[in-house]
């Protein structure tokens, strides 16, 4: 019930709400993913003998259900052929440059799970 009203009357957080930069939320989304990824690591290990590998189909799970919900990748021919025909503003080639990395960071998350 809190849990609802938070989440449906309460204004969206920004750092700038709390008089910060708008790329300080940045470092606090860093520190997010590499506590995620350090709990999914410690939850595997040297799992002694005879056991059901209750740990293991969990982690296994999570996993496959991050990959699932990874997006595609973009197909930065396409991109680029559709910029170049309606114009290369400086936004498009900032959502350009955008992509580029978006292809790199999801297919480093791919390899890494």
């Amino acid at each position: 019930m809190y849990e609802n009203y938070v989440t449906e009357k309460l204004p969206v957080e920004d750092p700038r709400m709390f008089g910060l930069h708008p790329n300080a939320e940045i470092n606090y989304l860093t520190n997010l993913g590499e506590d995620l990824f350090f709990t999914i690591l410690s939850c595997t290990g040297g799992g002694g003998g005879g056991g059901s590998g209750g740990k293991d189909a969990i982690v296994k799970e999570m996993i496959e259900r991050f990959l699932s919900m990874l997006p595609a990748e973009f197909i930065m021919l396409d991109l680029n052929v559709k910029a170049n025909q309606k114009g290369r503003s400086p936004y498009v080639v900032v959502c350009l440059q955008e992509c580029e990395r978006m292809n790199i960071l999801t297919n480093e998350m791919k390899k890494s799970l």
